[in-house]
């Protein structure tokens, strides 16, 4: 039944290009371009240039902000996967016809199709977007841009469920693409999103039926966690109002864009494994299909729709300017006819058709050679840079430069094949993906830093305190409440504080709870580590502790996330620096606190000898019956005896005290916290240290 549907999809969509020859912009919109924040203003020229609007005087720009995206996507994206820096831009233009159609350069991540299908959820109807980046981006944070452009470009406001729901399946196509493929996520989310609303389905039985009959009709295997997504996304698409004639015209063309861009994948795969299996000829016409009589029945079906564009003329995905973001970028749309003129692998294909002509040896290594780089672009996505939500995985984006570093590997293999019949084509696959993973990933380390300006410093080369995500890979690990300051060391000395800030966030909703810049020296102190202990635990010969102040402590019960800026640790001369945004490696930094704890009022001043400070108490009184400081150690000698402090009223979990140190020394004061089991008898029930230098 899902199969002629498509098919009936495939012919309406045919129709309504042969209806609907030119598509008109809305009389009273005009168009509008977003840029990213954190763009050089050369960036910002490359985008207008390739957009084709560079000077001209009616175009409306906004910039969106990093807190833009946080602030429409922070409900369904993990912030740590947002990032620190926007970068991606929009051109929207508004039509009264025609459906979504789009078109993407340098996005790696997030397709034309998954756009289309996801502004049709936010309640967009008719409308032409560009979407870009000046160097590779995941580019989910490409639909904050697009959603906020076309509301000012056509003066409406688009129901916020409703753009909800758009954030929520764009997350879920993302999510289910990792372990199924991008194409196919799409198809899996746009045909069971097309039967809920053309059906009017309500009912979340229905829903899960629908969702489990579509999966296994297109052979694809959902996980638990994925398909709770998708019922989820659904289920909240039914709540709402939709009118499936106003959106087929968008649904039914990215149905047909993925299903036949399955089908092309599914073929070459299939051509492929045959052409590999025969060790003695390869059938080049099967692999290389620029010969119009050699090609695929998918191929012809590509060329007739492009044949059959609904873009007019005058449209902005045909009057871009593809040069202006230079060589080896990454286009994608939903019309064919946006991308003529761009850079694709045909170029490739041909040049490993001549090679192939050389010898009967060159043409089976060749071959071998694009079954490699087909089951590479296959295999998933790796995000070279990422502006918002990204995923782990190889990329889509790394086609161009995985298809150069085939071709001399082929050049090279056809070589050997000429000095010895003796190989191993396996092997020989196997060791060309590896090196073609191996140069992609050297190249991408090359552009990002070259994006920079910089030297990128690693996250994971900083020890981010506190942290609880190693803590003995324990279950609900967390640290004592009461701390006041965070904590970052590096195992260099030649750092200082840089322009960037640290952000600390509730991580339960998202809100932040306080930013602090690191050049404010009333928040941020640094010095050498001198420890022999502590540098032999971090395996370093020498080190600098960056200690970053909270105007409040830690609370208890709480779960953290703390953001790192770029340039937030820099070398003097700015050779170096600390940039998320523009790391791969980039680790998050999130922590959970306990029931119980102690902190101070410590501040980049420090603590002095005979000073008294305010400290406060955190316990749990649903357990505990009272607190007792039993113990005050100053360069391990014992300095105080006990105090006790009982709790009352049990309305609070928290409470206030003061102390006085007498003198200097490394002081540590360990709390104990009891429950009264009877008259006679307390129970220990937890205990917290807190350590500080006092001068």
């Amino acid at each position: 039944m899902l199969k002629k549907k498509i098919a009936a999809v495939m012919l309406s969509a045919a129709v309504l290009a042969a209806a609907i020859p030119s598509v008109p912009a809305m009389a009273d919109s005009q168009k509008v371009v977003t840029l990213g924040a954190n763009l050089s203003e050369d960036q910002k020229t490359m985008i207008l240039k390739y957009f084709g609007v560079y000077g001209e005087a009616n175009i409306e720009m906004l910039t969106i902000t990093n807190e833009d995206e946080r602030e429409h996507l922070g409900s369904y994206i993990p912030l740590e996967q947002i990032g620190t820096r926007t970068f991606s831009c929009a051109l929207v233009n508004p039509t009264t016809s025609g459906g979504i159609q789009v078109k993407t350069a340098n996005l790696t991540y997030v397709t034309s199709n998954m756009i289309a299908s996801t502004l049709s959820t936010s309640g967009v109807t008719n409308c032409e977007v560009l979407a870009a980046a000046p160097f590779e981006v995941s580019g989910t944070g490409a639909l904050t841009g697009i959603l906020m452009a076309y509301e000012t470009a056509s003066g409406e406001t688009l129901d916020e469920e409703k753009k909800e729901a758009a954030t929520q399946e764009l997350v879920t196509t993302t999510s289910i693409s990792d372990s199924v493929g991008q194409a196919e996520a799409t198809q899996i989310v746009n045909e069971t999103k097309i039967q809920v609303i053309e059906g009017n389905v309500v009912s979340a039985d229905e829903i899960e039926v629908i969702v489990d009959e579509v999966a296994e009709e297109e052979d694809v295997t959902l996980s638990d966690e994925d398909r709770a997504l998708l019922v989820e996304l659904l289920e909240k698409i039914a709540e709402l109002d939709y009118d499936y004639e106003e959106m087929s015209t968008t649904l039914e063309r990215v149905q047909e864009n993925v299903s036949a861009e399955i089908s092309s994948d599914n073929s070459s795969e299939s051509s492929s494994t045959s052409d590999s299996s025969n060790s003695t000829s390869v059938d080049i016409n099967i692999e290389i299909s620029n010969d119009s009589s050699s090609s695929s029945e998918s191929n012809s079906e590509s060329s007739s729709d492009s044949s059959s564009s609904t873009l007019s003329e005058d449209s902005i995905l045909l009057n871009t300017d593809d040069s202006a973001l230079g060589e080896d970028v990454v286009f994608d749309a939903t019309d064919d006819a946006a991308l003529e003129g761009t850079t694709t692998d045909t170029s490739d294909e041909t040049e490993a058709a001549s090679a192939q002509s050389e010898t009967a040896a060159e043409s089976e290594t060749a071959a071998q050679t694009e079954e490699t780089a087909s089951s590479s672009d296959d295999s998933g996505l790796e995000i070279t840079v990422s502006d918002s939500y990204s995923s782990d995985g190889s990329s889509d984006s790394s086609e161009d430069s995985s298809s150069d570093t085939s071709d001399t590997a082929t050049e090279a293999e056809a070589s050997q094949a000429e000095d010895s019949t003796d190989v191993t084509v396996d092997d020989t696959g196997d060791t060309e993906a590896a090196q073609a993973e191996a140069d992609t990933e050297a190249a991408a380390e090359i552009d990002t830093e070259a994006a920079s300006g910089t030297q990128i410093i690693s996250v994971s080369e900083l020890v981010l305190a506190p942290d609880t995500e190693e803590e003995d890979d324990t279950e609900n690990a967390s640290v004592p409440a009461g701390q006041n300051y965070l904590t970052i060391s590096v195992g260099r000395t030649d750092l200082v504080a840089g322009s960037g800030s640290i952000s600390l966030y509730n991580l339960a909703d998202g809100s932040l709870i306080e930013e602090i810049q690191m050049s404010d020296t009333t928040k941020v102190v640094s010095e050498s580590i001198t420890d022999l202990e502590v540098l032999a635990d971090y395996g370093w010969t020498e080190g600098t502790e960056f200690r970053i102040y909270l105007s409040s402590p830690l609370e208890p019960d709480m779960s953290y996330y703390v953001l790192i800026g770029d340039d937030v640790l820099t070398t003097a001369d700015g050779s170096a620096a600390v940039q998320p945004s523009l790391d791969a490696e980039a680790t998050s930094w999130q922590f959970d606190t306990d029931s119980y704890g102690i902190g101070l009022t410590e501040d980049v001043n420090g603590i002095t000898a005979g000073s008294t400070v305010n400290g406060i108490l955190y316990m749990d009184t649903s357990v505990s019956s009272y607190a007792v400081i039993d113990s005050i150690i100053v360069d391990g000698a014992d300095v105080t005896g006990a105090t006790v402090i009982d709790v009352n009223s049990g309305e609070t979990d928290s409470f206030a005290f003061q102390i006085t140190f007498a003198q200097s020394g490394e002081t540590e004061i360990h709390v104990s916290y009891y429950d009264t089991v009877d008259v006679s008898t307390q129970q220990l029930v937890a205990e917290a240290t807190y350590t500080v230098t006092v001068k």
